[in-house]
């Protein structure tokens, strides 16, 4: 079996390294990616003070509608998509002054972008690309716990942006295979503690992200 593994490994490989480059696709295209998504220590603040959320990491899903770009189309070589993604990743401690306390419940972003990535293409199968999108995110606190006692349930929708890069691998005329990073971002969401008060905090994550596309 092992063996049969890795020569399939090899034949597809070696169908990338050395098969003939295909035609750039132009026109409409859809797309699934999955991930693995970092959400960064997050800063907070409430009327008691400031304090911070570190999270543990988790997958995300995206689904995309786009369009290629002709060859030579003023605009530019790329494309233009729209993209919605899910990120949900588990609270793990909570820091205040006096300590770090564990943490529970769920963190969850759902995010609705319009995307320009600038394509480089060559003779090769591989065009490495670049890009930024904007958009909205509806920022979910789920059973947000703090040494076991209840700290905030909610949602907010904010503004949210990405940039991001990677390479496009074509495996046909109308297939890419799409390996790539995002730098997620949102202005900061509110939420409501148990106790009636409100607090702010960050959100940001780094992705890690490969995904089909497939024009049509």
């Amino acid at each position: 079996m092992k063996r049969t593994c890795w020569m399939i490994i090899t034949l597809c490989l070696t169908l990338l390294l050395c098969g003939p480059a295909m035609a750039q696709h132009s026109g409409p295209y859809v797309g699934a990616f999955i991930g693995g998504n970092a959400l960064m220590n997050a800063k907070a603040s409430d009327d008691l003070g400031d304090f911070s959320l570190t999270f543990d990491k988790a997958l995300q899903g995206s689904a995309v509608l786009g369009w290629d770009f002709e060859p030579g189309n003023p605009v530019g070589e790329g494309r233009l998509e729209l993209e919605y993604t899910r990120r949900s990743n588990p609270l793990d401690q909570v820091k205040f002054v006096e300590g770090s306390f564990k943490g529970n419940g769920t963190v969850t972003a759902g995010s609705l972008l319009l995307n320009f990535f600038g394509v480089y293409h060559d003779n090769s199968r591989f065009s490495p690309y670049a890009g930024v999108g904007i958009g909205a995110a509806r920022v979910e606190a789920a059973d947000l716990q703090v040494a076991g006692q209840p700290m905030s349930s909610g949602s907010a929708v904010v503004f949210a942006y990405q940039v991001g890069g990677g390479v496009d691998v074509a495996l046909t005329d109308y297939l890419n295979l799409d390996i790539g990073y995002r730098f997620f971002s949102s202005t900061r969401p509110t939420f409501t503690e148990i106790n009636g008060n409100t607090f702010d905090m960050d959100y940001s994550s780094h992705s890690a992200v490969l995904g089909l596309r497939l024009g049509f």
